[in-house]
């Protein structure tokens, strides 16, 4: 009887969210946006997820596969587990189908946007004013220079943007 009380509460904390860009994943069931390119699988942008949040840390479960994700979210509080969810499925029939190819593999390309970039990439490692651990969504979105971390001793991946138009203007470092 206790077990089923427990299942419930656990039930009711829960709270339906997609992931708002493809979150990578790392030793099986660990989410970060580190060591990006150390990460062989990820779960795709749209996915629908049931999110618990405790502190720095989620609990994300993917009931049509049955599995669950360990989500290191950065800093605690909802406003930065948004920069990996959203409570609003990101619809790709919206983006060119050059863009959808982009962000299936997970890439940027000279000429995306910093939505595009971010729904294909996740959040960044850090922009050009530091790590991006205690930022919120928008606040990453304000800067013209991302770096996600591309493995521990390797060297990491930069894409800028042209603050005229937001879109990206270079990339650099060593993809896949």
């Amino acid at each position: 009887m206790v077990l089923a009380t427990i299942n419930i509460v656990l039930a009711e904390e829960a709270v339906t969210y997609f992931a708002r860009c493809n979150l990578k994943v790392l030793k099986g069931s660990y989410i970060t946006w580190v060591n990006w390119q150390a990460s062989p699988a990820f779960i795709p942008v749209g996915t629908e997820l049931k999110v618990t949040i405790t502190g720095s840390e989620a609990t994300l479960v993917d009931s049509k596969k049955n599995i669950t994700y360990t989500l290191d979210v950065g800093a605690s509080g909802k406003e930065f587990l948004e920069k990996f969810v959203s409570k609003e499925k990101i619809d790709l029939k919206k983006f060119a189908e050059n863009i959808r190819e982009n962000i299936k593999q997970a890439v940027a390309r000279i000429g995306m946007s910093k939505e595009e970039v971010y729904i294909a990439m996740g959040p960044p490692a850090k922009v050009s004013t530091g790590d991006t651990n205690k930022m919120t969504y928008e606040e990453i979105m304000k800067h013209d220079l991302w770096i996600y971390a591309r493995r521990r001793l390797g060297k990491n991946i930069g894409v800028s943007f042209d603050p005229e138009n937001g879109k990206v203007n270079r990339t650099e470092g060593i993809w896949r």
